[in-house]
C-alpha cells in the first residue's frame, strides 16, 4: 500500500463530523462525545458497510 492510499483510507475511515476526535469542543469550556461515532472518531455507518461486504 502507498502513503498516498494509507493516507486517503484514514480520512475516509474517520467521522465525518468530529474530523475523527471523538468529541466536540463546547464554547462555554468542556468537550461532549460525538453523537455520530459514540466518541470513537470513526465514521460508524462506514464501518458497518465494510462489515457486509
Amino acid at each position: 500500500m502507498e502513503k498516498g492510499e494509507l493516507i486517503m483510507r484514514h480520512n475516509q475511515e474517520q467521522c465525518p463530523y468530529c474530523n475523527g476526535q471523538g468529541y466536540f469542543q463546547l464554547l462555554l469550556g468542556g468537550t461532549e462525545n460525538c453523537p455520530n461515532c459514540e466518541g470513537v472518531g470513526k465514521d460508524a455507518h462506514q464501518e458497518s458497510a465494510s462489515a457486509n461486504k
